[in-house]
Parts: structure tokens; sequence; C-alpha cells
């Protein structure tokens, strides 16, 4: 598998052109109070790379699981205005929690690409 991404075309999935993945992306915004799982795997991810972004005025903690239910990130800050991007293999949760406290709300978005093989 090779890259075959050039300086015009580096957009977050579009290096790997194997037949061997499917290629899934998803872009989101998010309003959260609490504490909620804003993406989940639906089946086990071989890879998945996101960019999450805090679009809000209050900051925001990011956990994310593997597909085992083991922690991969616990408790990231995400600031306003801050952005993060990851990769993670084999890819189950993201959970976000408003850090803000009673009364706010977490803003964001979330751009993730998923690579999955069917059979």
């Amino acid at each position: 598998m090779g890259c075959n991404s050039d300086y015009s075309s580096a957009v977050l999935g579009q290096c790997s052109t194997s037949p061997d993945y499917v290629k899934d992306q998803v872009c989101a915004q998010f309003s959260i109070a609490t504490t909620e799982v804003i993406y989940e795997a639906l089946n086990e991810t071989v890879i998945a790379s996101f960019v999450l972004k805090n679009t809000g005025i209050v900051a925001f903690t990011v956990d994310v699981e593997n597909a085992a239910e083991t922690p991969v990130i616990t408790a990231e800050n995400v600031a306003p205005g801050q952005v993060i991007i990851r990769t993670i293999d084999s890819l189950g949760t993201i959970s976000i929690t408003n850090a803000g406290g009673a009364g706010t709300t977490a803003k964001g978005d979330l751009d993730i690409v998923v690579r999955y093989t069917i059979g």
C-alpha cells in the first residue's frame, strides 16, 4: 500500500487507494451539555483518522476506546479553537465531556475517515 497523495490533494483520507479496504467519511457537528458518545464503530475498524475541533466557547475532554473497549485516549482537554488530529487502530468509540459545567454547551466538529475490510 503506497501513498498516492501530492501537495494539492493532501486531504484527510486521500492517501490510500488500496482496493483491499473500504473507506467511509463522516463530518458532523455536535453540541453537548454533559457527556456523550459522538462516534461508535459498527464493526472492528481497521484504522480510523479523525480531526476534532472545538468550535465553542468552553473546553471539553475527549475519551477514545478501541474495539476491545480499552482506553486509547483518556480525558484529553480540547480548549476553544483547538484542533486535535489522531489516528487510531481498531477504533471503538469517541466520547466528549463538557468541561464548562452546568448551563454551558460544548460545541465542535468531527471529521472522521474509517477504513475496514469487507468479508
